[in-house]
């Protein structure tokens, strides 16, 4: 019995010994597993992080900065929507707002991006703006490092990661304003601005249509009273709810509050000649509905030339508005393009490139210019000027 018992002792305990070597060199390798699965995933991608690329530049153009812009941008200066004709997935036209080493000139920046006046703000703070501080301080490193577009860097297409998704922005980077943080009354308030592209179109075309049949009363004078009655009634109804989606629909898109008075600005007319538009036809019908309840002919007579001469220059007025909103929506050049198309004419004309081709050649003679400093493919400067800046960027490497 003894003897038996010593010997059950001894495999137990062999058996302990045992499993504790196995799990020692279990929890050995298992330490030593993740350097060892790290280096070869490094390995196998080919994926090194350096501090600098090999010219010496912190910033990548395709990675740091073509994502900003896909993600802030694109929407209303792509392809599709080119808002004032600026399009940020075109190098040449984003080389117009900004100089390589020459921050006080890069209006993009200077003047949109860190801009303190909301109507000149970019991305408006209705679409999220302004830009997050990491996303503006590698745009200011990225134009003060040289501004460096490779010619294979493409804003529309995004980059993909090993599954084939798009590679998501670093953290902290802000997507937007979240609409369930707005109240009920601004939600509606904001949602009915978007109407306005589809309602402007009934004033425009009502008050159209009623001087039209004003000038053809003067020839059948049965046609000069009834019809120019009903259109300027239903254009003055139509023109109070267009304005008041219109001036909604502005902030929405970012053209700033109401506030602003700029008389530089072609938005600032074009609000208030609506404004002024709106208020007419709504006097004018007043005068209208008044020259019905007379019983005077005399007077009623007076009231209802009142009207339609009112009605006259309210439909040349509105046709005015109207071309401003297309010029805010399609760029200035826009009819003109038009225009030439239909008479067979070249664009943009013959003056205009020989005049571009003349400032790049000014440009290239021009000792106080260096090809760093100004992109020789850039062939519009605008005019700006320098706001301080709070935050001041760190030293830049040198180049290689």
């Amino acid at each position: 019995m003894p003897e038996s018992h010593s010997r059950w002792n001894t495999a137990q305990t062999r058996r302990q010994f045992a499993f504790c070597s196995v799990f020692l060199l279990t929890l050995l390798c298992s330490l030593l597993h993740p350097g060892s699965s790290n280096a070869a995933d490094d390995a196998e991608t080919n994926v090194i992080r350096m501090p600098v690329d090999e010219e010496g530049l912190v910033v990548d153009f395709e990675r740091d900065i073509a994502p900003i812009f896909r993600e802030h941008c694109l929407e209303c200066h792509g392809a599709e929507e080119a808002k004032a004709d600026f399009r940020v997935d075109d190098r040449d036209t984003v080389f117009s707002y900004v100089y390589g080493e020459d921050l006080e000139s890069s209006s993009m920046y200077i003047d949109y991006l860190i801009s303190e006046d909301d109507d000149m703000l970019m991305p408006p703070r209705s679409h999220g703006g302004p830009l997050a501080p990491a996303e503006l301080a590698l745009i200011r490193i990225w134009i003060e490092e040289g501004a460096n577009w490779p010619d294979e860097a493409n804003v529309v297409q995004p980059d993909l990661d090993g599954s084939g998704q798009p590679i998501e922005l670093a953290d902290g980077i802000r997507k937007g304003i979240d609409p369930t943080d707005a109240g009920l009354l601004a939600r509606v308030w904001s949602f009915q601005g978007f109407l306005h592209p589809a309602t402007v179109h009934f004033p425009i075309a009502l008050f159209l249509v009623g001087g039209l049949f004003v000038v053809l009363g003067w020839k059948w004078p049965a046609l000069g009273t009834q019809v120019p009655l009903v259109c300027l009634l239903l254009g003055a109804a139509t023109a109070i709810v267009a304005t008041m989606m219109g001036w909604s629909f502005s902030v929405e898109k970012g053209y700033g509050s109401w506030t602003k008075v700029n008389f530089d600005s072609e938005l600032f007319w074009h609000r208030w000649s609506a404004i002024i538009v709106t208020v007419l036809s709504t006097i004018f019908a007043i005068i209208a509905l008044k020259s019905l309840q007379s019983d005077d002919e005399g007077g009623r007579q007076r009231l209802t030339n009142v009207w339609k001469i009112g009605l006259l220059v309210v439909a040349g007025m509105v046709g005015a508005v109207g071309h401003q909103g297309g010029e805010l929506t399609y760029g200035k050049d826009f009819y003109p393009k038009a225009i030439n198309i239909l008479l067979g004419k070249p664009w943009p004309p013959e003056s205009a490139s020989e005049t571009a081709l003349e400032s790049d050649t000014e440009e290239e003679q021009s000792p106080e210019l260096t090809s760093d400093a100004v992109p020789t493919d850039s062939t519009v400067r605008l005019n700006t000027f320098a706001i301080p800046i709070a935050i001041q960027s760190p030293p830049v490497p040198s180049r290689v």
